[in-house]
């Protein structure tokens, strides 16, 4: 990768990035139907075009304080390989670009290596780069399945 593109956001007070390949879409603030029996980092459902996405709380992933959802609060609609989900955020910066030198592969040390795809140095600082197929463990991708039918209904509210 030559170039990296990313959406940078802000969250618990730190400086994150997702890549903007994996970007559907920013979308105001939402209210999110909790949903019983969802993995911890779910924090409920919100029906978007006639699609119920999960919403993702990272700050809970990442084990920091989650912040409180305010009126204004950006969601980002993301895709992963396995299905599309929404990050509530405090902030949505502009989309930006780097150069691959500047992308370090090892992770801030106060977040687990295993939900960043790295950290890039940017003239603000470092910007650490989520990895969206890390917003859910492998565990909360079979719960969650287990709760949702291949095309997002609920499992047992299907025909």
């Amino acid at each position: 990768m030559d170039r990296f593109v990313m959406l940078p956001f802000w969250l618990a007070d730190q400086r994150l990035a997702v890549t903007l390949d994996q970007v559907v879409r920013v979308l105001p603030a939402l209210q999110a139907t909790p949903l019983p029996g969802a993995p911890e980092a779910v924090c409920g459902l919100v029906n978007v075009h006639g699609k119920l996405l999960p919403v993702v709380d990272l700050a809970r992933r990442f084990g920091w304080a989650t912040p409180v959802l305010s009126l204004w609060q950006p969601f980002i609609w993301l895709h992963s390989s396995t299905r599309e989900l929404l990050l509530p955020v405090v902030r949505v910066e502009s989309v930006c670009s780097a150069v691959a030198e500047d992308f370090i592969p090892a992770p801030d040390p106060r977040v687990p290596s295993s939900l960043l795809r790295g950290v890039l140095r940017t003239r603000e600082g470092l910007l650490l780069i989520q990895d969206v197929e890390q917003l859910l463990s492998d565990g909360d991708e079979v719960q969650l399945a287990a709760l949702l039918t291949d095309d997002g209904r609920l499992a047992d509210a299907a025909d």
